[in-house]
């Protein structure tokens, strides 16, 4: 557990970094939107495709059965969370919706990856990579839509078409599947693209966790502490668990099913704000889900990586 907690500190001191970094204007918003406008559009996707490209295809293809236990997994949370909302908090459908993405959609890209390919090794990355996937292609559309419906009471003209357009533009799901193509070729990385995504990739999780630090010193505690609680034991304790039962059943291999666990239990993913800020659906209450699921995840990630390993 010493070992484990020298290896992951570095990381959350970064996070440390950014957030004093910010909070006394060392990093303005100008440059928090730059940095991560970096990570995103740069060094995460860049760290994708290298990884994706480097997993032997057969290993994917051998793990046919992931993609469908994650989506079991993540309706179940989902449907947990739509129920616990409306019982609980008498939401409407809108803040509902929000409250039940918030339980199954985890930081993956800026604090999954980064630590758990640290401290588990390269082969987490393929598996990460594809909830990355099912997150941004499946559940945020999923979620969104229910959000439009609610208020439209109905599907709006070119609501399909404009999330298609959505996923097809995302550099996270591009890198992904141009980096399953070329590990189905066969035919490796040539080596100038190799080296360049790798080092590319290679500053992905300082910035990352950095950004990520910055991101939170601009997500003040606010009203909404029941929600933002019962979302965060959703996130960290529900997601975890259900996920861990549906690899099992589904019959999907111990390293995969380890690394789908760990990625579940990340916290509440920071882009949740912007989205319940874009919908005007619950962002304050949204942002202190992010705050505290990621303070609580500082403890809780660790303690299960050192149980499951």
């Amino acid at each position: 557990m010493t070992d484990l907690i020298t290896i992951i500190l570095p990381f959350f001191a970064l996070v440390v970094m950014g957030f004093i970094a910010t909070r006394f204007a060392l990093l303005d918003s100008a440059g928090v939107h730059g940095l991560n406008r970096f990570v995103y559009y740069f060094a995460l996707p860049a760290l994708l495709f290298s990884k994706m490209a480097e997993t032997p295809f057969e290993k994917v293809l051998l793990e046919n059965t992931f993609m469908l236990a994650l989506l079991v997994a993540g309706s179940i949370v989902f449907v947990l969370g739509w129920i616990a909302a409306k019982l609980l908090f008498r939401a409407k459908s809108d803040k509902a919706a929000i409250m039940a993405l918030a339980g199954c959609y985890g930081n993956i890209g800026f604090l999954g990856i980064p630590v758990l390919v640290t401290v588990l090794g390269q082969s987490v990355a393929a598996p990460l990579s594809i909830m990355v996937l099912i997150d941004v292609a499946i559940l945020i559309p999923f979620a969104t839509s229910i959000i439009d419906v609610s208020r439209t009471g109905g599907l709006r003209p070119h609501m399909l078409g404009d999330i298609s357009l959505s996923i097809a533009k995302n550099p996270l799901i591009v890198s992904i599947i141009v980096g399953l193509l070329f590990s189905a070729s066969g035919l490796g990385l040539p080596h100038f693209i190799g080296g360049f995504s790798n080092l590319l990739g290679q500053a992905a999780a300082p910035a990352a966790m950095f950004a990520l630090g910055a991101v939170l010193a601009g997500r003040p505690l606010s009203d909404g502490l029941g929600e933002a609680s019962l979302i965060s034991i959703l996130k960290l304790a529900v997601h975890p668990l259900v996920m861990w039962g549906a690899m099992t059943l589904f019959g999907v291999s111990p390293d995969w099913r380890l690394a789908a666990t760990l990625g579940a239990a990340t916290p509440v993913g920071a882009a949740l704000f912007v989205i319940a800020q874009e919908y005007d659906a619950m962002p304050k209450r949204a942002s202190t889900a992010v705050v505290i699921s990621t303070a609580v995840a500082l403890i809780s990630l660790p303690v299960l990586i050192s149980w499951l390993t």
